[in-house]
Formats: structure tokens, C-alpha cells, sequence
């Protein structure tokens, strides 16, 4: 009797996965490594930098206002304190490193780069550095549907990143200013079981859980619109034959 209630909760809990497995498909790449001295293993969601942006820098590129132009980049400082509380070690943004997004940027948008990560050197027409200001998190929406034990459960939520790009003179006074904030957002569901099954007890739950990268969020998009909503203020010719695609994102910015 025993081993029957088990087997039947185990099919219960195999046919909520199975549910929750039709409510999408995911498909992975693996690129050839063939003679290559790298490790196999299943490769993470290939994703593009943002068109839009990566358009309006070439645009910026094809104006000019940049050419001849020199920034000095030094390291991108993460203000916000907040370490991972899940391992215990590292924190949930970037650190310096995401300067080098910043370089990328100005050169896409025509200009020379200076990197100061290890110090001044006073030869740069402009000083440009950008600034992880705040972390916030909450959970917007969830729901627990169970009936008799059995039914669905979900939660969604979202984690607010506030970043400020600075655009100064060489001599340190600065020029322009922009705060930009993107929303990184994670939706779970599930579904959950507690349910007698004579005498026997059978729990469980079962998730999927679509979240955004915050680290990748973090790099991709916003030090580029950063860096264009800085450009467009100092070089309003940019912003006028360049502006039309990012309005829309740079209006609160």
C-alpha cells in the first residue's frame, strides 16, 4: 500500500513538471571547439547588444562632433555597498572593470580614449566616468492558488538600477551629468503539492524562473545610453540628427 501512494505522488509531481514545462521551450548552442584547448560545456543565451544604441553611436560616428575628441576613462566605482548574499563573497554589480563599456562606447561614437585606470595622465580634452548608484529590489505580484494542497503558485519582481554618467572639462569641472535607471525583472511559477495520500504526507513544488541578468543588464544597455545622453548635451548637433531612435529612453534620464 505504501509503495503505491508513492508511486502515485511521484506521478503527480512528474505530471506538474511536465505541465510547467509546456509553458515555453529552451533551446541552447554549443559552437564547435574543435581543436581548441578550451573545456566542453552547454554555452549561456546568446544575447546582442542593443540596436538602437549601438545605431545612434554609429550615427553619433558618422556627425563628426567626436572627431578629434579625447576622454580620459577612469575606473567605474560601484557606490551601492551591496555584497552577494548568496555565496558570501562579491557584490551583485560590476566593479571597475565596466570602464572598458565606456570605452567601447566613445570609440563606436568616434572618439579617442585615454584609459586612466592607474592614473591620470592630463593629455585628455575630457574626463568621462560613470557611477553605480543604487541597487533596489521588491516583488510586485504573487499568488499562492492551492487547493486541497494541489494548484499554482507565482511571483513576480524586479531589482532598480540607478547609474549616474559624468562628463567633466580636463580640468575637472564638470560639464554634464546623466542618471540612468533600468528595471531587471524575474518572473516564477510553479506549482505546489500537499496532499494526503492515505496516510502519507506528500509535499513538494516545482518553478520555473525567467530572471534578467543584472550584471549583463547593468553593462549592456545603460552605459551606452549613458554615454549617448552625455554626448547629446555637450553636442547638441548629435542629439539632433541622432536623437529620434532614444528619445523615448531619455526622457527621465
Amino acid at each position: 500500500m505504501l509503495m503505491k501512494t508513492l508511486v502515485r505522488a511521484a506521478l503527480l509531481m512528474a505530471g506538474l513538471t511536465g505541465t510547467l514545462a509546456l509553458g515555453g521551450c529552451v533551446t541552447s548552442q554549443v559552437e564547435d571547439t574543435a581543436g581548441l584547448p578550451v573545456s566542453v560545456a552547454k554555452q549561456p543565451t546568446v544575447v546582442k547588444p542593443d540596436a538602437t544604441f549601438s545605431g545612434t553611436l554609429a550615427c553619433i560616428n558618422r556627425t563628426g562632433v567626436l572627431r578629434g575628441k579625447t576622454f580620459e576613462i577612469g575606473p567605474f566605482v560601484d557606490s551601492t555597498g551591496q555584497a552577494n548574499s548568496v555565496n558570501g563573497s562579491g557584490t551583485f554589480l560590476p566593479q571597475a572593470g565596466s570602464a572598458t563599456f565606456i570605452t567601447a562606447a566613445i570609440r563606436r561614437a568616434g572618439g579617442q580614449v585615454i584609459p586612466a585606470y592607474f592614473g591620470s595622465h592630463g593629455a585628455a580634452q575630457y574626463k568621462l566616468n560613470g557611477v553605480f548608484n543604487s541597487l533596489d529590489r521588491s516583488v510586485d505580484k504573487e499568488m499562492d492558488l492551492r487547493i486541497f494542497g494541489l494548484g499554482p503558485t507565482g511571483r513576480t519582481g524586479w531589482a532598480q538600477l540607478t547609474m549616474s554618467m559624468q562628463l567633466d572639462y580636463a580640468s575637472g569641472r564638470n560639464a554634464q551629468i546623466s542618471i540612468i535607471q533600468r528595471p531587471v525583472r524575474y518572473t516564477a511559477l510553479g506549482a505546489g503539492a500537499g496532499h494526503f495520500f492515505g496516510s502519507v504526507l506528500v509535499t513538494g513544488n516545482v518553478n520555473v524562473v525567467n530572471q534578467e541578468r543584472l550584471q549583463f543588464e547593468s553593462l549592456d544597455g545603460p552605459i551606452d545610453l549613458g554615454v549617448i545622453s552625455v554626448v547629446f548635451k555637450q553636442f547638441p548637433t548629435a542629439r539632433e540628427r541622432c536623437g529620434s531612435e532614444v528619445a523615448k529612453y531619455l526622457a527621465t534620464s
